[in-house]
């Protein structure tokens, strides 16, 4: 063990110091990208605002769908597609639920 007052001296460098042109070019940077984010983030609410302002969120599905009144009511099934028997839409065995698979 060394009784030097400074073990380390000599092996670290100084912080650089940074021109005062840098700094105000580093300033102006920020000062943009900071409004640039600023403009996006109002983008944003100004879009979800108006989707959420055109949406009837009172039956409780459809935010990314159309507000048409053609909807199936909540808790109903919806149409089979043409030609489509019940035995074909049911899911196999197995997947019901509060049934446990083989």
């Amino acid at each position: 063990m060394t009784d030097e007052k400074e073990p380390y001296a000599g092996e670290f460098m100084d912080a650089p110091r940074m021109a005062p042109e840098a700094i105000a070019a580093r300033k102006r940077r920020n000062f943009w990208l900071g409004l640039a984010l600023f403009g996006f983030v109002v983008l944003v609410a100004v879009t979800t605002v108006i989707r959420l302002s055109n949406t009837d969120l009172s039956e409780g599905a459809g935010f990314y769908y159309s507000n048409s009144d053609g909807r199936a009511p909540v808790g109903e099934a919806p149409a089979l597609p043409p030609g489509m028997t019940e035995e074909q839409a049911a899911p196999p065995a197995g997947l019901e639920p509060g049934e446990a698979p083989e």
